[in-house]
């Protein structure tokens, strides 16, 4: 009778630590059910989850914790059925909570037969384990998103150089044309500037497309040095000459900045201000004023400001002037044309150097000014590089390989490096350009990056195997990783389609020097 006594006191004791262990467990609903699927007890984890309190559940169906569609369904029932069929079940799904409120859950049912295999109930244990659920979906859209990512530069880069190859022989044949132009009719000149300024103005929208698909996913980098801010406003307005020409617009400019130096990346800046004088040509009517100033403030920062008398801007567009594809006023866009982008990447690109950019104007016809600030650089850190503007002995020809598949560029490229003195060798791919390269010395190789049984890359890399050779790779793909890429490669100069015939001659001075 002893050891039966101890026995009994033993299991009472088991029994209330199981209870109070289970009191104690809140992360998890534990609870029990009759036959019928009835709720018997109710745990302090039961409430937090579902939450109910023991007085407005027990003896209510476990049906009312599934949704509506689970319910009609049968659902409930039949995992009572295939729990006691197989001893215990493991479900995963949508749960309703009291206040109407779902949350996902995962469930454990467990029969529980007495002696005689009688079902006496079920044990339930339910997890709520939404957080994991979204942990794992979002780490799923993540790399979903990742891969998207990766094919939409893989799709814009594909399409960039597909865009870009077609002009380089368009843009090298009217440069040579247009620096021979004493060769030709005299009526021939404005037809060949046309060709030329339309060729530029197709990169700049592919450019600008590019750029701001960089911009978006936080991948344009400045490559900052020591700029004269002076000298860049006026390349800028030399690049867009041809416009404020086309239209015999007037110029004035008053650089009254004692402090005109700043840290910047010079070609983003020059970027930004030929944006600005760009807009101030192409919405002004011809024989209009574009009027540009630089002035410092009381706290030394540069002040670049660019008015002119064109169409104006309406007072609700200036908020938008600066959100990509928005322009000033969408019924113009046709007029003036261009993807209403300059604006945005400006912005960007002087946020980027901690500066501002703004935009004032009274209305429709009543012109428009622009003004960017940026830090100027103390006095005394400033430097110019001048060049030296001696006159530079004519460089040495050189033996040249050339490497390209597209016929039109292949062909014009080796006929005007042939004129200035070089002796070109050509090839279409991977295969013949390794064969000339074999078969003797080489000075530079020019070199397309995708080729049709290969890339550049592998060229490059067998070349410099053999000798020393300068290299230029002359390509569609423009991303500063296609530029980084090309430097790891070995190249010593990454050239974008479409090919400036000057930029290529001065690249080849330097790699003769």
């Amino acid at each position: 009778m002893g050891d039966n006594g101890f026995t009994a006191s033993a299991l009472h004791q088991t029994a209330e630590q199981f209870h109070i262990l289970v009191d104690s467990v809140e992360e998890y609903a534990i609870y029990m059910l009759d036959p019928n699927g009835n709720v018997v007890t109710w745990n302090p984890g039961a409430q937090k989850i579902k939450g109910y309190t023991a007085q407005e559940i027990v003896g209510k169906n476990f049906a009312c914790f599934y949704t509506a569609e689970d319910v009609a369904g049968g659902k409930p029932q039949r995992n009572l059925r295939e729990a006691a069929r197989r001893g215990h079940i493991r479900d995963q799904g949508l749960r309703i909570r009291k206040d109407g409120s779902t949350f996902e859950a995962e469930v454990i049912i467990t029969v529980l037969r007495d002696a005689r295999g009688n079902i006496r109930g079920y044990s339930k244990v339910t997890r709520d384990i939404t957080d994991q659920i979204r942990s794992r979906e979002f780490e799923a859209e993540k790399i979903a998103a990742q891969k998207a990512s990766k094919a939409k530069d893989d799709f814009l880069a594909a399409l960039s150089h597909e865009l870009r190859t077609p002009l380089t022989p368009a843009l090298a044949a009217a440069t040579y044309l247009q620096d021979n132009a004493e060769k030709l009719a005299p009526e021939f000149a404005e037809d060949i500037e046309i060709i030329k300024r339309n060729v530029k103005l197709q990169a700049r929208l592919i450019d600008d497309l590019l750029d701001l698909t960089r911009i978006t996913r936080g991948k344009l980098r400045l490559d900052v040095e020591t700029c004269d801010a002076h000298t860049v406003i006026r390349n800028a307005i030399e690049t867009a000459s041809s416009a404020i020409a086309a239209k015999k617009l007037k110029v004035s400019t008053k650089f009254n900045a004692k402090r005109h130096h700043i840290s910047a990346d010079c070609i983003r800046l020059q970027q930004v201000f030929w944006n600005l004088i760009n807009n101030a040509a192409k919405f002004t009517s011809p024989g209009g004023e574009i009027a540009i100033r630089t002035f410092n403030d009381d706290r030394s920062r540069f002040h670049f400001e660019i008015t002119d008398n064109g169409i104006g801007i309406e007072p609700d567009r200036l908020a938008t002037l600066f959100i990509p594809f928005e322009q000033a006023d969408a019924s113009v866009t046709r007029q003036f044309g261009g993807l209403g982008l300059g604006l945005a990447i400006s912005k960007h690109l002087v946020g980027l150097h901690n500066g501002t950019i703004e935009a004032k104007s009274r209305g429709r016809s009543f012109g428009a000014t622009f003004k960017v600030t940026l830090d100027a650089v103390p006095e005394g850190v400033a430097k110019t590089d001048l060049a030296s503007r001696g006159p530079k002995p004519r460089p040495k020809p050189l033996r040249i390989l050339l490497v390209e598949d597209h016929r039109d560029t292949r062909r014009m490229l080796s006929r005007l490096l042939t004129h200035f003195g070089h002796e070109v060798l050509a090839a279409d791919n991977v295969r013949s350009a390794l064969g000339i390269i074999a078969s003797g010395e080489l000075d530079v190789l020019l070199c397309d990056i995708g080729l049709p049984d290969g890339s550049g890359y592998e060229i490059i890399s067998r070349a410099k195997r053999k000798q020393p050779i300068k290299s230029v790779a002359l390509t569609g793909f423009g991303t500063e990783e296609d530029v980084r890429r090309s430097k790891d490669a070995g190249f010593d100069f990454h050239l974008v389609k479409p090919i400036d015939l000057h930029e290529l001659q001065t690249v080849l001075d330097k790699l003769a020097a």
